[in-house]
C-alpha cells in the first residue's frame, strides 16, 4: 500500500505507540523526520511534543516534510481550554493550520473532533487486545493510574485524597514524561517503564483504575482498562460522557472523589472483570483508516495518478478503421486536417475489406492497409493499423468519427507525459454526450477514480494511447468478430497491465452515424447482436461484472492455492465462493473438475493453511485492488495467506483483516456429503 508512515518518538509514547501499531495493521511503509519520503501519500500521527520544542515548530517541521506529497494527519492531544489561556491559544493556531493544510484530518473523539475549524472525521480509539490472565487478581485497596507522569494527570491529586486512609494505596503504572523526571510524587508507587506483558499483569493487580485527568481527552491507557474487562473511575468530561455512551458498563463519571473511590472500595464487584461485546479493535480501526485512505488518496493507492501535464506533444500516428463509407472517410480526414496539431503527424487507414480500397489525397502523410472481408473485424482492422504506425502516440477515431479542432493536441499531451496515459475523448452524438458517458465522467471524476470497473469506459472511436503500451498487451483482440465489445476487453488488459486511464473534456469528436440504439435493423435483431457481444465478453473479461455467477469459463477470476492435505469441504467451500480456481495438490475427488489444477488468475491467493473463504470473499478482492494490489490476509492478528492482482501499483502490501476459520466438523467423507 502506498502510504507513508512518519512517526517519531520513543516506542514507550502513546501516541507513538498508537502510529506504529496504525502501520503495522494497515500496512505501508515508515519514515522519520529528516528521510527521503516515496512518492504518494503520507500519514502523520501527530502531537506537537513530538515534533518539535514548540508548537509552530512542530507544525513547520511537518509541513517542510511533507512538501509535494498528499497527506493525512490523526491528531492527538488536542488543544483544551483547561491547559491555560496562553498555552491553548499557542497550541491552537498551530493545530488550526496544519489541519487546514492536510488532505484529511482525523481525531479519535467528536469532542476533539468539535475543537477543528477544518472538516475533522473521527475515528474511536481502538482497544487492544488484551491477553488472558487467569490466576491474576486485584491487589484490595490499590489504585491504578496508567501511562505517562506529568502534571494534570491526576496522580498528586489521588494521592492527596487518600493520604489520610490506611485502605488505599495508588499506583502509577508507567514511567515520567521526558522533562518531568524531577516531579515529586508522594504517596505514590511509581513503577517505571514496563513491557507489554509485565503491564498487562500489573493492571490485573489494580483494583480501582482511575483516569483523573483535569484536561482529560482521547486516551489509550483507558482503551487499556476497557479492554482489560474492567470498571474506570474517570472525571467527567465531554469526553468521558462520549466513551460512555459506548461503554457504559464499564465508565463510572466522578465528580466527587472521594465519595466514588469510596464506593468503589465498598463494592466488591467493582473490581470484578465486565464481559463486553464491543467489538472495535485494531483490525476494525485499521479497516476504517483504509476505507478513509480509498476516498482521500484512491488515484495513487491504486495507480491510476494523473501525470503532470506539460507543452510537450508526442508525435501521433491515427488510426482509422474503415468499410465502404468514403464520405464519412473524408469528413475525418478533413477535421485531423483542421485540428492544428503542430508535430509530427501520419494517418493510416485500415481497411476492413471493403468492396474497393479508399482513395484520399491529403498534405498529410496518409497511408493504407487493408484485410480481406471476413465479417467485422473492426479490432484486427485497428491492429493491423497500428503495426503500420511509425510514431509513439496512437489515436484511434473511428471512420465516422469527426475530430474537432485541438482533439490531438488535447489526448497526446497525456501519452507524451506518461506511456501509461489511455485517453478517452468526447464523443458527442448530435452535439450531446451519451448520458451513460456523461454519468461515467462525473462519477469517476473524468477517470481519476477509475478502477477495475472503468474499462466500460474505454471507447475506440476516440481513444490514444502509447504505441509502447498498445504493444505490450498485445493490441486488441483478433479473435472478437462482429460489432462492439473490442474496446472493453482491450480496456480490461491495459487497466491490468498497470494503464492510467484519463478522460479529456477538451479532446472533441462528433460521431456522424446514428447512435446504436437508433440504427436500423429490428428490436429483435439488435437484442440479439447485443447479447452476443455480452456472451464474448463474459469468456474474456473475468471480473464479476462481465460474468454471470454460477457458469464455469474457460478462465476463473481468483486462483486459490492451498497448502496440501486440505480437507475435501475446504477445496468445495472455496469453489462454491466465486469465480474460482484451485491449485496445489487436492484430493482425487476433484480429479474431473476443471476448476482444479494447474492455472492462472488475474487475482491469486496463496494461502499458508486449509483456511475456509471468507465470507465476503469479493469484498475482500475488491480492497486489495483498492489498496494497489497486494494483500496479506490476517485473521485474529495472525497473517494467514497473501493476494497478489494482476495490477499492482503498490510498493508494500495492505493488511486485510477477515475471518477466515478451519474445518473443524468430521472428516468422514459420508458424514460431510450425508450432513450427518
Amino acid at each position: 500500500m502506498n502510504i507513508t508512515h512518519l512517526i517519531v518518538g520513543s516506542p514507550e509514547h502513546g501516541v507513538t505507540e498508537y502510529a506504529r501499531l496504525l502501520a503495522d495493521h494497515t500496512g505501508g511503509s515508515i519514515a522519520k523526520l529528516g528521510d527521503k519520503l516515496a512518492p504518494g501519500p503520507v500519514h502523520v500521527t501527530f502531537t506537537d511534543h513530538l515534533f518539535g520544542p514548540d508548537p509552530d515548530t512542530a507544525v513547520d517541521a511537518v509541513l517542510e516534510m511533507v512538501a509535494g506529497h498528499p497527506f493525512s494527519v490523526s491528531f492527538h492531544d488536542v488543544p483544551q481550554p483547561e491547559e491555560g489561556q496562553a498555552r491553548f491559544e499557542r497550541r491552537s493556531l498551530a493545530y488550526q493550520r496544519l489541519a487546514a493544510a492536510a488532505d484529511l484530518a482525523v481525531t479519535n473523539s467528536r469532542h476533539e473532533a468539535s475543537f477543528f475549524n477544518s472538516p475533522i472525521t473521527s475515528l474511536p480509539l481502538p482497544l487492544p487486545t488484551a491477553p488472558d490472565l487467569k490466576g491474576q487478581g486485584p491487589e484490595p485497596g490499590t489504585i491504578g493510574i496508567l501511562g505517562f507522569i506529568y502534571p494534570g494527570k491526576g496522580h498528586e491529586d489521588i494521592a492527596e485524597i487518600v493520604s489520610l486512609s490506611d485502605v488505599f494505596t495508588v499506583r502509577a503504572l508507567g514511567g515520567y514524561s521526558p522533562g518531568h523526571e524531577d516531579m515529586k510524587l508522594h504517596g505514590v508507587e511509581v513503577t517505571g517503564y514496563l513491557p507489554e506483558e509485565r503491564l498487562w499483569e500489573e493492571i490485573s493487580k489494580i483494583a480501582i483504575p482511575v483516569c483523573a485527568h483535569r484536561h482529560f481527552s482521547a486516551s489509550g491507557s483507558l482503551m487499556r482498562w476497557l479492554a482489560a474487562g474492567r470498571r474506570v473511575l474517570i472525571s467527567d468530561s465531554d469526553y468521558a460522557r462520549e466513551v460512555a455512551q459506548d461503554h457504559p458498563e464499564q465508565i463510572v463519571l466522578v465528580t466527587d472523589w472521594p465519595t466514588a473511590l469510596a464506593a468503589a472500595a465498598e463494592d466488591k464487584s467493582f473490581s470484578e472483570p465486565v464481559r463486553h461485546h464491543h467489538h472495535w479493535g485494531w483490525p476494525e480501526a485499521a479497516t476504517a483508516w483504509q476505507d478513509l485512505w480509498i476516498d482521500a488518496f484512491g488515484p495513487w493507492l491504486r495507480g491510476n495518478n494523473p501525470p503532470v501535464l506539460t507543452e510537450q506533444t508526442a508525435s501521433v500516428s491515427v488510426v482509422i478503421p474503415y468499410y465502404n463509407d468514403i464520405n464519412s472517410l473524408r469528413e475525418v480526414i478533413r477535421g485531423i486536417e483542421a485540428d492544428g496539431f503542430e508535430g509530427e503527424l501520419e494517418i493510416i487507414i485500415a481497411d476492413d475489406g471493403s468492396t474497393t480500397a479508399p482513395s484520399m489525397t491529403s498534405h498529410l502523410p496518409i497511408t493504407v492497409v487493408r484485410q480481406e472481408d471476413q465479417g467485422f473485424r473492426a479490432a484486427t482492422a485497428r491492429n493491423l493499423g497500428a503495426r503500420a504506425a511509425s510514431h509513439e502516440a496512437l489515436v484511434f477515431l473511428d471512420g465516422d468519427t469527426v475530430p474537432r479542432p485541438g482533439f490531438l493536441h488535447a489526448v497526446s499531451r497525456w501519452v507524451a507525459a506518461d506511456q501509461r496515459s489511455v485517453v478517452v475523448g468526447t464523443r458527442l452524438q448530435d452535439g450531446v454526450e451519451p448520458q451513460w458517458l456523461q454519468d461515467g465522467w462525473f462519477k469517476t471524476d473524468d477517470l481519476r477514480l477509475a478502477d477495475e470497473t472503468s474499462w466500460r469506459f474505454i471507447i475506440s472511436s476516440a481513444l490514444a494511447t502509447s504505441r509502447t503500451l498498445f504493444n505490450q498487451v498485445g493490441g486488441f483482440d483478433d479473435t472478437m468478430i462482429g460489432y462492439g465489445g473490442e474496446d472493453w476487453e482491450l480496456g480490461w488488459r491495459l487497466w491490468n497491465a498497470g494503464a492510467i486511464f484519463v478522460h479529456e473534456p477538451e479532446a472533441v469528436a462528433d460521431h456522424l452515424e446514428p447512435e446504436w440504439s437508433q440504427r436500423e435493423g429490428s428490436e429483435d435483431e439488435k437484442l440479439a447482436e447485443k447479447n452476443a457481444e455480452t456472451i464474448a465478453l463474459a469468456s474474456r473479461i473475468t471480473h464479476p461484472m462481465a460474468r454471470p455467477a454460477g457458469v464455469v469459463f474457460d478462465q476463473q477470476d481468483i486462483i486459490v492455492h492451498l497448502p496440501p492435505d486440505t480437507p475435501e469441504p475446504v477445496v468445495t467451500a472455496w469453489l462454491n465462493a466465486g469465480d474460482v480456481h484451485i491449485s496445489g495438490p487436492t484430493s482425487r475427488l476433484f480429479r474431473a473438475d476443471p476448476r482444479v489444477g494447474p492455472g492462472t488468475g488475474r487475482i491469486r491467493i496463496d494461502l499458508d493453511a486449509a483456511l475456509l473463504p471468507p465470507e465476503d470473499l469479493p469484498g475482500r478482492v475488491a480492497r486489495v485492488e483498492e489498496l494497489g494490489g497486494l494483500g496479506i490476509l490476517r485473521h485474529n492478528n495472525r497473517d494467514v495467506g497473501r493476494v497478489r492482482a494482476a495490477r499492482i501499483s503498490s510498493r508494500t502490501p495492505a493488511i486485510i483483516h477477515t475471518q477466515m476459520h478451519s474445518w473443524e466438523r468430521p472428516e468422514r467423507l459420508e458424514r460431510w456429503l450425508a450432513g450427518w
